[in-house]
């Protein structure tokens, strides 16, 4: 009876080992996920696949090798997935699926890079592509939300570059950390990242416009983004909103004395904006004052549309990550294996299973 028990609960505490076996766990514990999940029914259902594929079974080298051989079960092209790639997409189309956006990585970059931030102004973001899912009229962020919303607070119109999977949203993320899991093979967590719950321009706990004008008035020659090249609204910016009379209620206009104002000539080191008239100086305070007003109420207007009232949205740390510096494949390495029907992600995922 000792031995009997002993392997019992050998037997109940095996890892996932073989191919037949992992099979049976994604059938188990994958399948009916993919299955649950759609454009309306996401959080849940993806929140127990990180979980799962997290586990030593779901991080086992037998289930991350299956996940990335869609054609094992004798039928390659019931998995292939079509993708669009290098579209461009008007804001206004696109939906954030996870539940926070934080506002410094929202307008850190754009307001603190004159080219990136004119190219938006002109109308289509020069960040790279977002990823995306849907086919036709409104599409769902997959990956690549502050790009989105970097865009979109400066202007609400712009367009976005981005990749689409051409497949029921809800799926599609559920789908895409499959892609990840078996790019990142056995023994790896999945890819993950954050967001600051209290600095959030979405959701039922969005700031207002004016906690955010604000929030961005104390942060004028702060650096946001260590990749923008430069703080927030320093000169070079300031001169981009002077010449585009951004937020200025010129029309678009240029600022008098603005015109065609080359930035390289503005040595000045933008300081904290602290009471009118201070440091910044008159004429640029006014600039910055108009263009964080127009961009907290861009804010606004997203807070109102992505209200909360949709039910709950994925945290960010389980959303999928295509970022190198995140941990996760750039898109372009794993597109291939969407279109080839390469990810397992349909029963059955075996010949037998």
């Amino acid at each position: 009876m000792k031995l009997i028990m002993e392997s019992w609960r050998g037997f109940l505490t095996e890892e996932v080992e073989t191919e037949e076996q992992a099979a049976q766990w994604l059938a188990k514990n994958i399948a009916p996920l993919i299955q649950q999940a759609d454009a309306g029914n996401f959080t849940e259902p993806l929140a127990q696949l990180v979980k799962r594929l997290n586990t030593p079974d779901g991080a086992s080298d037998a289930v991350r090798t299956l996940l990335g051989r869609g054609s094992v079960d004798g039928d390659q092209s019931d998995e292939a997935v079509r993708v669009q790639m290098g579209v461009e997409i008007p804001a206004p189309s696109l939906v954030p699926t996870q539940g926070v956006i934080d506002l410094f990585k929202s307008v850190g970059y754009n307001g603190s890079n004159a080219r990136s931030l004119q190219s938006v102004i002109d109308g289509v973001s020069g960040a790279p592509p977002i990823l995306a899912a849907g086919d036709g009229g409104t599409y769902y962020i997959i990956d690549g939300h502050h790009r989105w919303s970097g865009a979109t607070v400066f202007n609400t119109n712009c367009k976005i570059p981005a990749n689409v999977i051409v497949m029921d949203p809800g799926k599609a993320l559920l789908v895409s950390q499959l892609a990840i899991a078996a790019y990142k093979g056995g023994g790896q967590p999945l890819p993950s990242a954050s967001a600051k719950q209290g600095r959030s321009i979405i959701g039922s706990n969005a700031m207002n416009p004016e906690q955010v004008n604000k929030l961005l008035l104390a942060n004028i020659g702060k650096v946001m983004d260590k990749n923008a090249g430069g703080a927030f609204m320093n000169p070079k910016v300031i001169a981009v909103i002077g010449n585009t009379g951004y937020g200025q209620g010129t029309g678009g206009a240029p600022v008098k004395g603005f015109q065609g104002y080359p930035p390289k000539q503005d040595p000045e080191q933008v300081q904290e904006l602290t009471t009118p008239g201070g440091k910044l100086g008159k004429r640029k305070e006014r600039l910055v004052v108009g263009a964080c007003a127009q961009i907290s109420s861009n804010c606004g207007a997203l807070a109102s549309k992505y209200d909360g009232s949709e039910g709950p949205r994925p945290p960010r740390d389980i959303m999928p990550q295509f970022d190198p510096d995140k941990g996760g494949p750039k898109f372009k390495q794993v597109a291939k294996n969407f279109s080839g029907g390469n990810i397992n992600f349909k029963p059955k995922f075996n010949r037998w299973a």
